[in-house]
């Protein structure tokens, strides 16, 4: 039977995971043997490249798909997982060929990572996470489920990132420090002391500029 990736998500990372999807099929010689679809609740402001088969919410699971939820936001993200998974979804965990991974690295259930990321020695990276393109995780360093990163973040050794965490482009986390549960650090912002959860940062070094609900 013909495996089936549907992207949940037609947005601009869906958009984009699925272009590097289609470069990895490729040069792994497997393009032949899976089609690509989207699924989306909205309509897309930019046509994507395949298919819309259907809305998330409509979605029925067939015994050939595996899922990549390709929405941003880890909240949104955790929500959309959690209702296919009531629905028997199975999940795929994209690594592009372009990505350097370390010895003894965990990729979990449903990540993604993006072309140029280096994962270095014994990271581990939960399910449901996004690493997007050009990013750094150091050596023995944690990204727990839901963790997004953007681009060209540089999270150093040893670093623990809590669940559904957002870290903007080009920020850095300096080596054993922590970034608390669904906490956000700002787009070029540097850590040096950790972070608490629930909390926003921004700035260098990162300082708190607001608490979250979520």
């Amino acid at each position: 039977m013909k495996s089936r990736i549907v992207i949940a998500g037609a947005g601009g990372f869906g958009r984009g995971v699925y272009d590097w999807l289609q470069d990895t099929l490729y040069a792994r010689g497997t393009a032949q043997a899976t089609d690509v679809v989207f699924i989306d609740d909205g309509t897309p402001l930019v046509q994507p490249q395949a298919r819309v088969i259907s809305t998330i919410g409509a979605y029925q699971p067939l015994p050939q798909d595996e899922v990549i939820c390709a929405i941003a936001k880890p909240e949104f993200r955790r929500e959309i997982v959690e209702s296919l998974q009531r629905k028997g979804a199975r999940f795929h965990s994209f690594v592009d060929h372009r990505a350097v991974i370390g010895s003894r690295v965990l990729i979990g259930e449903g990540s993604v990572i993006c072309p140029g990321t280096v994962l270095d020695a014994d990271a581990k990276i939960g399910d449901h996470v996004h690493v997007n393109s050009n990013c750094f995780v150091g050596h023995d360093s944690v990204l727990s489920d839901y963790t997004t990163l953007s681009p060209a973040v540089n999270v150093m050794g040893e670093v623990t990132v809590g669940v559904g965490s957002f870290l903007g482009g080009s920020a850095v986390v300096l080596p054993r420090t922590s970034v608390g549960e669904w906490s956000v650090l700002g787009a070029g912002a540097v850590l040096l002391h950790g972070s608490e959860p629930k909390t926003v940062k921004a700035g260098n070094p990162a300082r708190i500029i607001k608490k979250r609900a979520t």
